[in-house]
């Protein structure tokens, strides 16, 4: 049972897909459950012992303070900054070695250690573009 009834007609009339107006109806229905639990705890929170639970309008208030707190842009994990770091070294790691590689009489294992790098910079590169976090 949804505490919010939306009109969808009425988001149908303004211009939403059907795909729109599911993903409104689902915002909607699930921001309304968080806040209406957040509410109840924060009137749980500051109940006297003795006397039943009040939602009143500072616990709505508080609740939609710490909802809204998580609005806020996602901030990059700071493993993916060392790992770019990485990506950046090793790119330029993998020029000198393939330079070095390339002359006249240059030993075997600057082709091993540029092929070695090249792979793991390439691997850093996966890892970091597609993690979720």
């Amino acid at each position: 049972m949804s505490l919010v009834q939306i009109d969808k007609q009425k988001l149908i009339d303004t211009g939403f897909t059907e795909s729109g107006v599911k993903r409104y109806e689902n915002t909607i229905t699930e921001y309304s459950q968080i806040l209406f639990d957040k509410s109840k705890k924060f009137g749980e929170a500051r109940k006297a012992n003795d006397s039943a639970v009040e939602i009143n309008y500072e616990n709505v208030q508080g609740a939609v303070k710490v909802i809204s707190s998580t609005f806020a842009d996602e901030k990059i994990p700071k493993w993916k900054l060392w790992a770019q770091s990485g990506e950046y070294l090793i790119t330029a790691l993998c020029g000198y070695l393939g330079s070095q590689a390339t002359q006249d009489n240059a030993p075997s294992h600057f082709t091993i250690f540029f092929v070695i790098s090249a792979v793991v910079g390439v691997g850093l590169f996966i890892v970091r573009k597609t993690s979720k976090n």
